[in-house]
């Protein structure tokens, strides 16, 4: 069973983080924990992949929206196999190449373009 993004959200709150809260800056599952320091995208994915796929655009808008705040930015995923976590401050910036993705997710709009991405491995996050 895979986690959505709000369910993710519940889970962490419950279990590891009770300060979370959802940023009401953005509309995706974008949150933060000022306790723990961190500001958190969350990714549910409906298959288990050992790499995970992160777009430089996310990368970029994490790692400038934590900076700001002086939190940590991490991206964390819920597949099928688990849940990972990347401290994208702590980990070597990933090599970016070019793939061609839908522009959005949702279904109605099937436009497709080309994006720079990057895969993190699950062995190089923390398991929650």
């Amino acid at each position: 069973m895979v986690l959505t993004e709000p369910e993710l959200y519940d889970y962490l709150r419950e279990f590891y983080y009770p300060d979370l809260t959802k940023s009401e800056e953005f509309d995706t599952w974008d949150c933060v924990s000022l306790e723990n320091k961190m500001f958190i995208e969350l990714k549910s994915r409906k298959t288990h992949y050992d790499d995970l796929l992160i777009e430089k655009l996310k990368y970029d808008h994490l790692k400038m929206a934590a900076g700001i705040r002086s939190l940590d930015p991490w991206y964390i995923n819920a597949t099928p196999e688990g849940i990972w976590g990347f401290n994208l401050s702590k980990i070597e910036e990933p090599k970016w190449a070019d793939k061609w993705l839908p522009n959005t997710t949702e279904f109605s709009n099937r436009a497709s373009r080309n994006k720079p991405v990057a895969f993190l491995p699950i062995s190089i996050g923390v398991a929650f």
